[in-house]
């Protein structure tokens, strides 16, 4: 089966400190974030394309609006147990998947960077959609 596959990304700035670093509360640091999502579309539509680009991008806007600028061990959602890139993505993925079923797609990844040079794919099981 072939599948389209649309990608968009954004950026945001906040604060975090890791509860429990290698035992240890590190001290709060900001970092630059930037968010990359693909979305996945079965077929094109009568206009001869999959997804329309600003709607996935404007999905992914809008759930990394709250972020910026924050601090994610307040978050209520990433903050627990730890703000790690790892959370960011989980609940990331959690905020964009209905919306990106909404506007006829499926969200296969959510990329995180920590910084310029860390980051973190979580890869989603589209398999049964």
């Amino acid at each position: 089966m072939s599948r389209w596959v649309i990608h968009a990304q954004a950026s945001f700035d906040a604060h975090h400190a890791l509860t429990s670093y290698r035992g240890e509360r590190e001290q709060s640091h900001r970092h630059p974030w930037k968010i990359a999502v693909r979305v996945g579309a079965d077929e094109l539509n009568e206009e001869s394309y999959a997804l329309d680009f600003h709607q996935v991008r404007d999905l992914l806007t809008a759930a990394i609006a709250p972020l910026d600028r924050s601090d994610l061990n307040d978050h209520p959602e990433i903050g627990k147990p730890s703000p790690t890139a790892e959370r960011v993505a989980e609940v990331l993925s959690q905020k964009l998947a209905p919306g990106c079923e909404k506007i006829g797609g499926h969200l296969i990844s959510v990329s995180v960077w920590e910084g310029p040079d860390n980051r973190v794919d979580l890869i989603l099981d589209t398999s049964d959609s």
